[in-house]
């Protein structure tokens, strides 16, 4: 990519990941590029001529073709509506349902608790008892079908 060629007012792709964690890009306007080729975009992120963030703490960013960013949007898009769809179906289920019973009974096993004055504590005695009573209300519903 030749980051001569941009203009302010440009738009060009940021391309971030595209890896297990998931896909990442998004579409930023180019604020100005200086006679050496740096790019700055109206974020304030500036980008050597080869398209490089400079400065970056972590994982460095990218500029790519707003084409690529736009796949790569679309790509995260499918993704994270397949593990909407999975995460639904899988509240459907009855484990799921279970496992959705008990995270809410505990949840107000320990806000009553914490109403009425006992908190968590530092020898963690809370999170061991909570672990106790997800399993005990785990067990329960296994045992049981639910009422219709």
């Amino acid at each position: 990519m030749n980051t001569l060629e941009l203009k302010p007012g440009d738009k060009i792709g940021v391309f971030f990941y595209d890896d297990k964690r998931g896909a990442k890009a998004v579409i930023e306007e180019v604020d100005k590029v200086s006679p050496t080729g740096i790019v700055t975009l109206k974020s304030g992120t500036r980008y050597t001529s080869k398209g490089t963030e400079i400065g970056a703490l972590g994982d460095p960013t990218y500029l790519c073709t707003t084409q690529k960013a736009q796949a790569v949007i679309e790509k995260a898009e499918q993704r994270k509506q397949q593990k909407e769809e999975e995460y639904k179906a899988y509240i459907a289920s009855p484990e799921g349902r279970r496992d959705k019973a008990a995270a809410s009974a505990v949840n107000a096993a320990i806000k009553a608790l914490n109403q009425y004055g006992w908190y968590a504590d530092v020898d963690g005695h809370m999170d061991a008892m909570e672990s106790e009573i997800e399993q005990i209300i785990k067990k329960y519903v296994s045992e049981h079908k639910p009422i219709s």
